[in-house]
Parts: structure tokens; sequence; C-alpha cells
């Protein structure tokens, strides 16, 4: 454990965040969107399947979120930094708007597999200006509680959102659930409208696309963390990937959305203690999450019932709950004019980790069994823990 890990203060309860002006309206914000972003991707889903009378459907959708998402963290990331960050909230909040209003006029296949890829490339850098604007004018103290109620809104968004925009397609249609997502937009718009101008400070010239990497692998401890952040994110979905082959009849749904309640519930309660702020903290929850994914195959292998099963895929969605700790790390030591930049890289290294890892850890399920599958997800991630220890690197700042 480092001195500067020694030094953070315990975060302060979720009261004193909702009296941030910055931090209020970021939470606030960010509630609305992922509540409706899931709403409308439920609609995206159903119409996709409902028009083309197949999974490649569905498939398409969240395929075409990827390509969009990634260029935006890599080609285009350097752009990131440039604008005022209130003015880019706000901006990115009205472009899903106007994207999301395309399928709602014209309902068909096409019109929303576009829509779904290029507002994957908003969210993405939603994201990343979110995380900036979090390190720029939040301070340290409030970052972590901030993170993990952003966290816990996109899980309870992810639940509630899938389930509420199935309901309202499958009644009234899919227009009426892309309507609901299409107003989210727009309050969030006018909630991140109010925001506190930014600090004024002039603004570099737009940097090279691979900066965010240098400023990431030239700090021994933000490379040791982006590490461990692509060991967890490489079996982030594998529990709602296997659970339709481990659970059936009234467990199935239980055993699928385990893990995202779970991490829902970590955050709750983790966000509003110091140690998950201490990088020691985040390797020590890393490696407990290695010790779920095992404890995930091991069950798998000896048949175990289906709520022991539900119980370890919890374990795993509350293990993954420390990368609102890593989110944590990069606000405190990277940039802070650059931070835009650096959250999109790993944003970018998170979209391609976690579609190869979830792509290789399903076939060696199919091949192999699913409690391979796990073993093999723990492993890797035990392994990266020896590997990266950044809780034994000196914190130097920039």
């Amino acid at each position: 454990m480092t001195d500067a890990d020694e030094r953070l203060a315990p975060p302060p309860g979720y009261r004193a965040l909702f009296r941030h002006p910055v931090a209020a309206r970021l939470v606030i914000a960010r509630g609305i969107s992922e509540l409706g972003d899931f709403v409308g991707l439920a609609a995206l889903l159903l119409l996709a399947y409902d028009q083309t009378q197949s999974v490649l459907g569905p498939a398409a959708v969240y395929a075409a979120r990827t390509l969009p998402a990634l260029l935006v963290a890599t080609v285009f990331s350097g752009w990131l930094d440039v604008p005022a960050r209130r003015t880019m909230l706000v901006g990115l909040s009205l472009a899903g708007a106007a994207l999301i209003a395309v399928p709602t006029a014209v309902p068909q296949p096409l019109p929303a597999i576009v829509a779904a890829g290029l507002l994957g490339a908003v969210r993405a850098a939603y994201s990343s200006v979110n995380v900036a604007i979090a390190a720029e004018a939040v301070d340290g103290s409030l970052r972590l509680p901030l993170f993990g109620l952003s966290a816990f809104a996109n899980q309870v968004g992810q639940v509630t959102g899938l389930l509420a925009g199935a309901s309202v397609t499958v009644a009234l249609g899919p227009r009426a659930a892309l309507l609901i997502d299409l107003v989210s937009f727009l309050l969030a718009a006018v909630v991140l409208a109010g925001l506190p101008a930014g600090r004024r400070e002039r603004r570099k010239a737009r940097p090279p696309a691979t900066a965010g990497v240098r400023i990431i692998a030239g700090h021994p401890v933000l490379r040791g963390v982006a590490l461990l952040t692509l060991g967890t994110v490489l079996s982030g979905a594998l529990p709602e990937t296997l659970a339709p082959d481990l659970a059936g009849g009234a467990w199935r749904p239980v055993v699928l959305a385990a893990s995202a309640l779970g991490g829902a519930v970590f955050v709750l309660v983790a966000a509003r203690r110091a140690w998950l702020a201490r990088v020691a903290g985040q390797v020590a929850a890393a490696a407990a999450l290695g010790g779920a994914l095992l404890l995930a195959g091991l069950l798998t292998a000896v048949h175990a019932p289906a709520w022991a099963l539900a119980w370890a895929n919890a374990l795993i969605g509350a293990g993954g709950g420390w990368l609102i700790g890593a989110q944590a790390t990069f606000a405190r030591l990277a940039p802070r004019e650059r931070m835009g930049q650096v959250e999109a890289t790993i944003v970018a290294g998170n979209i391609v980790v976690s579609g190869c890892g979830i792509f290789l850890l399903g076939s060696t399920a199919e091949l192999f069994g699913p409690a391979t599958a796990y073993v093999v997800a723990g492993v890797l991630l035990l392994g990266v823990v020896l590997v990266a220890r950044p809780d034994r690197l000196p914190e130097a700042t920039f």
C-alpha cells in the first residue's frame, strides 16, 4: 500500500454528493440516461427481431454498437478534451435524441441498426467526458460515491429499463418505447445544461490518438490498474452468457440477473468505504473476483443447485464492482486536461477485450463445458493480479 493511498480520507455519504453542484447533476443525468438507454435498447432489439424473424437481427444491433464506440475511443479520442466539457455533454445528449428519433419515425431494421451503432459512439464519448468532468470539478473524496452511484444506476437501469422497454414495446409498439428514450435524452440535456461553467482554462491543441495509451503506459500505477481492469472485463458477461445453459424454468431469470444484482448491491455499499479508493483494496477485490469465478466453476462442475449458482454469479457481479475504484484512481492520477482521452482509451480497451473475451470463453464453454469457462476466467484474472500488483508500485504524479 502506498503513502498516497493511506492519506485517502473515507468517502462522505451520498447526502453530500447531492449537495455538490456538479456531482448531483452528473448522477441525476446519468440515472435518467441509463434508464432511457435500456428502454430504447429493448425496443431496438425487439424491433430488429420482429422485423427479421431471426436472432441475427438483435445480434446486429449489439454488433453495430461496437465499432463506432471503438472509433470514438481511439481515432477520435483526441477531440474529447478540446471543447468545453459542459457543452460537450449537452451536445451529446441532444445528438442521442436526434439519433433515436430516426427509428422512432421509421421503425425498420436498417434505421434501428444504424441508430444503435451511432448511439454506441455517443455513449462512449458521453461516458468519457462524464468522468473527465468528475476529475476536474468534483472533490476527490466525492468521486468514489459518484462513480458508485453511477454504476448502481447502470445496473438498476439495465434491469428496469430492459423489462420496461420490452413490456412497453409488446403492449404499445416500439415507437412508444423509443419515444421514452428520446425524452430521457432531452431531460438529461436539461439537467446537464445547469452545470456550473468550467474553469475556462484554455485547452491545449488536440493531441494524437495515441496520447491516452502513452499516459497510461508511462504511469506505473495507472498501467497496473489498467491491466487489472482488462483482466476483469474479460469475463464481465460470462455469468449472463452461461446462465441459460445452467438453469431452467423459474430459476433461469434469477441466475441470469444475479450478477447485475450483486454488482448493484456491492457498488452501493463499497462506494462509501475508503478501502476501495486505495489501490491495494482494488487489487484485493480483483483477486476476490478471481476466487468467485473459481468457486462458480467448482459449483458448476459438481452440478450444484440453481440457487447456489445464483449466489456464485452474485459474488462475481459484486467482485466486478471494484471497477468504480479504478475509475477513482484514474481520476486522481491522470492529467485533468487529458482525462477524457485517458478514459476513452480504457473504454476502447474494455470494448475489445470484453468482446474477444466472451467469444473465447463462450467457445471454451461450448468445447469443454461451462465449468471450464469459469475456471479459465478465474485463473486468467488471478494471473493478471500476480503480474500487475500495482499496490507495490510508487504513485508518481503527473
